[in-house]
Protein backbone atom coordinates (compact mmCIF):
# COMPACT_ATOMS: atom_id res chain seq x y z
CA UNK A 1 0.00 0.00 0.00
CA UNK A 2 1.18 3.78 -0.97
CA UNK A 3 1.90 6.25 1.51
CA UNK A 4 -1.45 8.33 -0.20
CA UNK A 5 -3.18 5.09 -0.28
CA UNK A 6 -2.62 4.76 3.55
CA UNK A 7 -3.30 8.77 4.24
CA UNK A 8 -7.01 8.01 2.02
CA UNK A 9 -7.67 5.09 4.26
CA UNK A 10 -7.44 7.22 7.32
CA UNK A 11 -9.67 9.57 6.24
CA UNK A 12 -11.91 7.09 5.63
CA UNK A 13 -12.07 6.37 9.43
CA UNK A 14 -13.98 9.58 9.81
CA UNK A 15 -17.48 10.20 9.56
CA UNK A 16 -17.54 13.93 9.20
CA UNK A 17 -15.52 16.11 7.08
CA UNK A 18 -12.75 17.12 8.85
CA UNK A 19 -9.69 20.20 8.90
CA UNK A 20 -6.62 19.04 6.87
CA UNK A 21 -4.88 19.27 10.11
CA UNK A 22 -7.04 17.11 12.35
CA UNK A 23 -6.64 14.14 9.02
CA UNK A 24 -2.51 15.13 9.07
CA UNK A 25 -2.77 14.21 13.38
CA UNK A 26 -4.20 10.86 12.41
CA UNK A 27 -2.25 10.00 10.40
CA UNK A 28 0.63 10.49 12.37
CA UNK A 29 -1.40 8.44 15.54
CA UNK A 30 -1.40 5.43 13.63
CA UNK A 31 1.46 6.02 11.24
CA UNK A 32 4.55 8.06 13.38
CA UNK A 33 6.91 6.40 10.93
CA UNK A 34 5.78 9.66 8.88
CA UNK A 35 7.73 12.21 10.54
CA UNK A 36 10.91 10.14 10.69
CA UNK A 37 11.49 11.96 7.17
CA UNK A 38 14.47 14.36 7.02
CA UNK A 39 14.36 17.97 6.49
CA UNK A 40 16.42 18.58 3.71
CA UNK A 41 16.78 22.45 4.71
CA UNK A 42 16.94 21.43 8.42
CA UNK A 43 18.83 17.94 8.07
CA UNK A 44 16.02 17.37 11.13
CA UNK A 45 12.63 14.79 11.56
CA UNK A 46 9.84 16.22 10.21
CA UNK A 47 7.68 18.77 12.46
CA UNK A 48 3.47 18.21 12.75
CA UNK A 49 3.42 21.88 11.01
CA UNK A 50 5.38 20.87 8.25
CA UNK A 51 3.65 17.19 7.45
CA UNK A 52 0.60 19.38 8.06
CA UNK A 53 1.77 21.49 5.28
CA UNK A 54 2.59 18.68 2.74
CA UNK A 55 -0.81 17.48 2.91
CA UNK A 56 -2.24 20.92 2.40
CA UNK A 57 -0.16 21.27 -0.72
CA UNK A 58 -0.92 17.82 -1.84
CA UNK A 59 -4.79 18.61 -1.47
CA UNK A 60 -4.06 21.84 -3.39
CA UNK A 61 -3.09 19.95 -6.22
CA UNK A 62 -5.19 17.36 -6.60
CA UNK A 63 -2.96 14.46 -5.46
CA UNK A 64 -4.90 12.73 -3.62
CA UNK A 65 -7.59 10.72 -5.14
CA UNK A 66 -11.32 10.16 -3.77
CA UNK A 67 -11.45 13.04 -1.77
CA UNK A 68 -14.00 15.95 -1.65
CA UNK A 69 -12.78 19.42 -0.39
CA UNK A 70 -15.41 21.64 1.85
CA UNK A 71 -14.20 25.64 1.69
CA UNK A 72 -15.67 26.16 5.39
CA UNK A 73 -14.61 28.93 7.54
CA UNK A 74 -11.86 29.44 8.86
CA UNK A 75 -10.80 26.39 7.81
CA UNK A 76 -11.20 24.37 4.84
CA UNK A 77 -12.45 20.63 5.20
CA UNK A 78 -12.06 17.64 3.19
CA UNK A 79 -13.98 14.03 3.65
CA UNK A 80 -13.46 10.97 1.57
CA UNK A 81 -15.74 10.70 -1.47
CA UNK A 82 -15.63 6.95 -3.40
CA UNK A 83 -15.79 6.65 -7.39
CA UNK A 84 -19.94 5.42 -6.53
CA UNK A 85 -20.52 8.86 -4.18
CA UNK A 86 -19.07 11.09 -6.75
CA UNK A 87 -21.21 9.92 -9.42
CA UNK A 88 -23.95 9.90 -7.03
CA UNK A 89 -22.86 13.60 -6.27
CA UNK A 90 -22.67 14.43 -9.89
CA UNK A 91 -26.19 12.99 -11.31
CA UNK A 92 -27.87 14.93 -8.10
CA UNK A 93 -26.23 18.33 -8.96
CA UNK A 94 -27.02 17.63 -12.70
CA UNK A 95 -31.06 17.01 -11.45
CA UNK A 96 -30.94 20.14 -9.87
CA UNK A 97 -28.70 22.32 -12.41
CA UNK A 98 -31.74 21.13 -15.28
CA UNK A 99 -34.50 21.39 -12.51
CA UNK A 100 -35.93 25.33 -13.56
CA UNK A 101 -35.75 24.35 -17.05
CA UNK A 102 -37.82 21.01 -16.04
CA UNK A 103 -39.96 23.10 -14.17
CA UNK A 104 -40.38 25.67 -16.80
CA UNK A 105 -41.42 23.73 -19.18
CA UNK A 106 -43.90 22.06 -17.04
CA UNK A 107 -45.77 25.19 -16.21
CA UNK A 108 -45.59 25.83 -20.08
CA UNK A 109 -47.26 23.08 -21.23
CA UNK A 110 -49.66 22.96 -18.24
CA UNK A 111 -50.49 26.74 -19.50
CA UNK A 112 -51.22 25.48 -22.78
CA UNK A 113 -54.00 23.46 -21.79
CA UNK A 114 -55.45 25.91 -19.37
CA UNK A 115 -59.09 27.88 -20.09
CA UNK A 116 -59.35 31.70 -19.97
CA UNK A 117 -60.42 31.29 -16.25
CA UNK A 118 -58.22 28.95 -14.85
CA UNK A 119 -55.31 31.26 -16.57
CA UNK A 120 -56.60 34.42 -14.78
CA UNK A 121 -56.63 32.67 -11.31
CA UNK A 122 -52.74 31.78 -11.64
CA UNK A 123 -51.87 35.72 -13.04
CA UNK A 124 -54.33 36.99 -9.71
CA UNK A 125 -52.15 34.19 -7.36
CA UNK A 126 -48.80 36.14 -8.98
CA UNK A 127 -50.02 39.40 -8.29
CA UNK A 128 -51.23 39.18 -4.93
CA UNK A 129 -47.94 37.55 -4.22
CA UNK A 130 -46.25 40.44 -5.73
CA UNK A 131 -48.23 43.24 -4.05
CA UNK A 132 -47.88 41.20 -0.68
CA UNK A 133 -43.99 41.21 -0.88
CA UNK A 134 -44.05 44.62 -1.60
CA UNK A 135 -46.50 46.27 0.08
CA UNK A 136 -45.14 44.13 3.31
CA UNK A 137 -41.75 43.67 2.50
CA UNK A 138 -42.12 40.15 2.46
CA UNK A 139 -41.21 37.08 0.71
CA UNK A 140 -44.21 35.05 -0.02
CA UNK A 141 -43.75 32.27 -2.89
CA UNK A 142 -45.91 30.21 -5.01
CA UNK A 143 -45.67 26.97 -3.85
CA UNK A 144 -46.90 23.96 -5.69
CA UNK A 145 -48.73 21.45 -2.96
CA UNK A 146 -47.75 18.63 -5.17
CA UNK A 147 -44.46 19.23 -6.76
CA UNK A 148 -43.91 19.41 -10.23
CA UNK A 149 -40.87 17.25 -10.05
CA UNK A 150 -42.52 14.54 -7.65
CA UNK A 151 -41.23 11.17 -9.39
CA UNK A 152 -44.39 9.37 -7.69
CA UNK A 153 -47.18 11.70 -8.56
CA UNK A 154 -46.13 14.86 -10.87
CA UNK A 155 -48.08 17.49 -9.44
CA UNK A 156 -50.00 20.10 -11.92
CA UNK A 157 -49.32 24.10 -12.57
CA UNK A 158 -52.99 24.83 -11.95
CA UNK A 159 -54.26 27.24 -9.09
CA UNK A 160 -55.84 24.22 -7.29
CA UNK A 161 -52.31 23.36 -6.73
CA UNK A 162 -51.02 26.36 -5.57
CA UNK A 163 -50.78 28.03 -2.34
CA UNK A 164 -48.85 30.68 -0.35
CA UNK A 165 -46.20 30.29 1.72
CA UNK A 166 -42.87 32.14 2.48
CA UNK A 167 -39.34 31.02 0.94
CA UNK A 168 -38.01 29.41 4.15
CA UNK A 169 -41.23 27.18 4.78
CA UNK A 170 -41.57 26.55 1.18
CA UNK A 171 -38.39 24.29 1.69
CA UNK A 172 -39.91 22.76 4.71
CA UNK A 173 -42.57 21.32 2.94
CA UNK A 174 -43.28 17.93 2.05
CA UNK A 175 -45.66 16.73 -1.05
CA UNK A 176 -47.75 14.48 1.48
CA UNK A 177 -49.13 17.44 2.92
CA UNK A 178 -52.23 19.13 2.22
CA UNK A 179 -53.42 22.11 0.39
CA UNK A 180 -54.15 25.00 3.05
CA UNK A 181 -58.28 25.49 3.04
CA UNK A 182 -58.73 29.01 2.97
CA UNK A 183 -59.50 29.72 6.19
CA UNK A 184 -55.67 28.46 6.82
CA UNK A 185 -54.18 30.25 4.07
CA UNK A 186 -55.67 33.12 5.46
CA UNK A 187 -54.62 32.48 8.95
CA UNK A 188 -51.16 31.88 7.45
CA UNK A 189 -50.53 34.46 6.13
CA UNK A 190 -51.75 37.20 8.76
CA UNK A 191 -49.67 35.59 11.23
CA UNK A 192 -46.57 35.68 9.03
CA UNK A 193 -47.20 39.36 8.88
CA UNK A 194 -48.23 39.96 12.63
CA UNK A 195 -44.85 38.34 13.46
CA UNK A 196 -42.62 40.76 10.46
CA UNK A 197 -44.60 43.27 11.96
CA UNK A 198 -43.23 43.09 15.50
CA UNK A 199 -39.79 43.39 14.01
CA UNK A 200 -40.16 45.82 11.45
CA UNK A 201 -41.69 48.83 13.44
CA UNK A 202 -41.99 51.13 10.35
CA UNK A 203 -44.87 49.53 9.06
CA UNK A 204 -48.23 51.51 8.99
CA UNK A 205 -50.70 49.34 10.97
CA UNK A 206 -53.84 51.04 9.50
CA UNK A 207 -52.44 50.76 5.93
CA UNK A 208 -51.85 47.22 6.88
CA UNK A 209 -54.87 45.98 7.82
CA UNK A 210 -56.63 47.62 4.87
CA UNK A 211 -54.44 46.71 1.92
CA UNK A 212 -54.09 43.21 4.07
CA UNK A 213 -58.07 42.85 4.00
CA UNK A 214 -58.69 43.64 0.36
CA UNK A 215 -55.83 41.19 -0.95
CA UNK A 216 -57.10 38.59 1.43
CA UNK A 217 -60.71 39.06 -0.54
CA UNK A 218 -59.08 39.15 -4.15
CA UNK A 219 -57.51 35.76 -2.79
CA UNK A 220 -60.44 34.25 -1.70
CA UNK A 221 -62.13 34.80 -4.91
CA UNK A 222 -59.32 33.01 -6.82
CA UNK A 223 -58.55 29.81 -4.29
Amino acid sequence: MTKTEKFIEVLQTFNDPVTIATWAKRIVELYPVVLNQINSNTNEKMTLREFVARISVKVSKGEFPNIEIENCEPYRKVKYCSESMKNERIQKNLNKDIELIVLDEHRQKDLSKLNESDRYRIEEFTSITDQLNRYFNLNFELHHVLSLTNRQKIGKHHADNLQLLTSEHALQKKDDEVRFTIDEQKAYIKRVIVVHTMVSKHLDINLTDEVLDMLLDRLAKVY
